[in-house]
């Protein structure tokens, strides 16, 4: 980890992410634009939607002191959507009626309505619910949806609760989180080199990588990526890759240029292939 950066965990909330009956691709796209923003992403927990889990999941990770915690799900107006209860408890901060929280779904149900949405004449209590938040949270404006994302400040970290709706979820961090983190979060840069081998096993090259890994610490970052057998011959994938601060960009790039001529000299001293990747 480059000196600086910072550190995120994600919360991943819902009965259907861990019976199999929906594949978490949020936590995967979220994680890639968290990454260009230059952060560490160090932990991702998966939970029921259970109010005890929940609650520990956010302890827990309070605990570990990241700077930033998303929680992904558990948002909506069903009985099951207890996320922000969950909060709430680890917080110990009670459940409120958030004015601005109930503004943006008003503007939500008038969008929907004006789109020829049928609607009832009032709003729903089930609807309401999704205007009470952990005392002093931000609601965040859901310009697709319904449920306002949450920010809620506890300590030094900052939470970010996003809907499970994909689209919704993504609305929300483009729109609403990602300029914040631009602003906050120190500037990083990342850069990578791919290359593929063929003849050398993953474990014959595995005492070379740690070696190097050794000597490029904590800058460069080497992973091999088994992609199987052709012709009954191993073909591997290396990615290497730094991540650095801009003001160390030409540095960075010398030395990721390094460890890749390093990596890629042993890999045919042990009798491999090479081909660029990228």
């Amino acid at each position: 980890m480059t000196s600086g950066q910072n550190t995120i965990e994600i919360v991943v909330i819902g009965n259907e992410l861990l019976n199999g009956t929906t594949l978490d691709t949020n936590s995967h796209w979220i994680s890639k634009r968290l990454v260009r923003l230059g952060a560490i992403v160090t932990r991702k927990t998966t939970v029921r939607d259970d109010l005890g889990e929940i609650s520990e999941a956010f302890s827990a990770a309070i605990g570990r002191t990241p700077s930033w915690i998303f929680s992904l799900g558990g948002l909506g107006p069903t009985y099951d959507d207890m996320t922000l209860k969950g909060l709430s408890r680890a917080v110990k901060r009670p459940i409120q009626r958030n004015i601005r929280a109930l503004k943006i779904i008003r503007e939500s149900r008038e969008r929907r309505v004006l789109s020829g949405a049928k609607l009832p004449m009032r709003i729903t209590q089930a609807t309401l619910k999704m205007a009470d938040l952990p005392r002093g949270s931000i609601p965040l404006r859901n310009s697709v949806g319904t449920a306002p994302g949450v920010l809620t400040i506890t300590g030094s970290a900052k939470v970010i609760s996003l809907p499970g709706v994909p689209r919704e979820m993504k609305a929300i961090f483009v729109e609403e989180v990602q300029r914040v983190m631009k602003r906050e979060l120190p500037k990083f840069g990342k850069i990578e080199k791919w290359f593929r081998t063929s003849g050398i096993t993953e474990s014959a090259i595995a005492p070379y990588i740690g070696k190097l890994m050794k000597e490029y610490s904590p800058l460069i970052y080497i992973k091999s990526h088994p992609v199987g057998f052709k012709n009954r011959v191993s073909i591997l994938e290396f990615q290497i890759s730094a991540t650095y601060r801009l003001d160390e960009e030409l540095k960075s790039k010398k030395i990721l240029s390094e460890a890749t001529t390093e990596l890629i000299a042993v890999s045919k001293k042990l009798g491999g292939k090479v081909d660029p990747i990228r």
